[in-house]
């Protein structure tokens, strides 16, 4: 049983390493933003007008990396800063047209890797494998959770 769960693992992780070279989580577009700035592009689109601490925490950082990587977003165009209306000592960060469009093309791009990942597919196929992606996930998201608490 050891042996097949060991096998189990090994092929999993195969095909992880495989997911890697496909570059799924990747722009192919021609900004020059890195997979941590994508991310951060994201986490604000999804929270306009999150804070320093909201985004350490939703993303699991430092607020001084967190800080870094908005005021080079800042230097980009891509983010802006405004005054927290209720705190006059903190400030609140939003999307700027140029960091919202970017972020869609993202978006789209990713989109388009993963319809052409499912292609293989037949509808029902890609719904299984989804259904048993979410149950993986959230069974480790589960662990991982008590792992913290």
């Amino acid at each position: 049983m050891a042996e097949e769960h060991t096998l189990v693992e090994e092929r999993f992780f195969e095909l992880m390493k495989r997911l890697r070279k496909l570059e799924l989580d990747t722009q192919s577009c021609d900004a020059a933003v890195s997979p941590a700035q994508m991310s951060l592009l994201d986490f604000i689109a999804a929270l306009p007008g999150c804070g320093v601490q909201d985004i350490a925490d939703g993303m699991r950082l430092t607020p001084p990396t967190v800080s870094v990587g908005v005021r080079r977003m800042e230097e980009s165009n891509l983010v802006e800063r405004k005054p927290n209306p209720l705190d006059g000592r903190s400030v609140q960060f939003f999307l700027t047209r140029r960091g919202q469009a970017l972020q869609r093309q993202i978006q789209n791009s990713h989109r388009q890797k993963f319809r052409r990942l499912l292609a293989g597919l037949v509808p029902q196929e890609q719904e299984t494998l989804l259904q048993l992606l979410e149950r993986a996930l959230q069974a480790a998201e589960a662990e991982n959770s008590n792992l913290v608490d």
